[in-house]
């Protein structure tokens, strides 16, 4: 059986715990950086498709060495996500392709997360309107 006193020391661990977690998610640093975002083909279908995302820094450099994320969903809820990571190119620093499929017709958000080297972080959301049945 617990007594009062274990269970004191219990809950009171599990609150410091919780805290500790909150102050560490609250820790992490926001990435000032400028995104900018084309998304290919610039009249969506339902296929394949590719965000190519350019990160420069406050200064107007390109930022390399970055992980870009792409969460895709449907404005109706029902439907997978779908995910994908982004290759940085060679030979232009501060430009990240994304490649996915478009799954079903209708409205999109597409969620892009970015974790900058220095881990700072930043999202940006990018609603793409009527994606269209394939030809």
């Amino acid at each position: 059986m617990i007594n009062a006193t274990t269970r004191a020391a219990a809950i009171a661990g599990v609150l410091a715990a919780a805290a500790l977690a909150t102050a560490c998610r609250r820790a992490a640093k926001e990435a000032h950086v400028d995104v900018r975002w084309t998304l290919s083909p610039p009249a969506p279908a339902i296929g394949p498709a590719t965000l190519a995302v350019t990160l420069d820094d406050a200064a107007g450099k390109p930022v390399a060495g970055a992980k870009v994320r792409l969460e895709g969903h449907m404005t109706h809820a029902g439907m997978a996500p779908v995910f994908a990571d982004a290759v940085e190119a060679r030979d232009t620093p501060g430009l990240y392709a994304i490649a996915f499929t478009f799954t079903m017709e209708g409205d999109w958000i597409l969620l892009v997360s970015v974790t900058l080297p220095d881990g700072a972080r930043t999202e940006r959301r990018i609603d793409v309107r009527s994606v269209r049945a394939s030809d």
